[in-house]
């Protein structure tokens, strides 16, 4: 008897349930890209207060500017920051880092990624190719980026996964622990932490 069907099975199955879920309304979050190889910038990233600017780029102005800073904002793991779309929401005793930023383009361009996001962050040009809401989130200091992730949404369904996932958005923004793919062979490319 070929064992090998028997121990596919269970991946199967699973591929199959999560294939079923992304018709089900599920939000989509992409594998992030790192540009830096150490996390010390991910545990600064609100210093010295915890808060940081948000920058939203959507014309069409899909959910307010409070949803996306109430639903990212205060999200584990640590350092479990508050986001902001107007400097004066700062509150007594908060500093921000002004070169900090998370910046948010729904329907980003083909050319927003990258360093793009930070200096020149564009919408449009992608209606029409998908019947999910895409959004691209980059974590910037200044002009650099130092880490992105992109997810899809169901329009009809937007606010309630944006909230939903903004965990695991953050977490892959923002990571705690990096590994070395050269230096740990059991890393897998699928995991965020690799």
């Amino acid at each position: 008897m070929n064992t090998r069907i028997f121990e596919r099975a269970p991946l199967a199955a699973g591929c199959a349930i999560l294939l079923g879920l992304g018709g089900c309304g599920v939000a989509l979050i992409e594998a992030p890209n790192y540009h830096v190889s150490e996390v010390q910038s991910f545990k600064v990233a609100g210093a010295p207060s915890g808060v940081m600017m948000l920058e939203i780029i959507d014309p069409d102005n899909t959910l307010p500017a409070q949803t996306w800073a109430d639903a990212l904002s205060d999200q584990p793991p640590p350092p479990r920051l508050r986001f902001v779309t107007d400097p004066a929401d700062v509150k007594d005793g908060q500093t921000l880092k002004a070169e900090n930023r998370l910046v948010a383009v729904v329907n980003p361009s083909q050319n927003t990624f990258g360093n793009a996001i930070c200096t020149d962050p564009q919408t449009g040009g992608m209606e029409g190719i998908s019947d999910r809401l895409i959004v691209r989130f980059g974590f910037c200091v200044g002009d650099d980026l130092i880490s992105e992730t992109r997810a899809r949404f169901v329009p009809e369904n937007f606010e309630t996964q944006l909230y939903n996932n903004a965990d695991t958005i953050s977490f892959q923004l923002f990571p705690r622990h990096m590994r070395n793919n050269d230096d740990d062979r059991t890393c897998s490319p699928f995991e965020t932490v690799c």
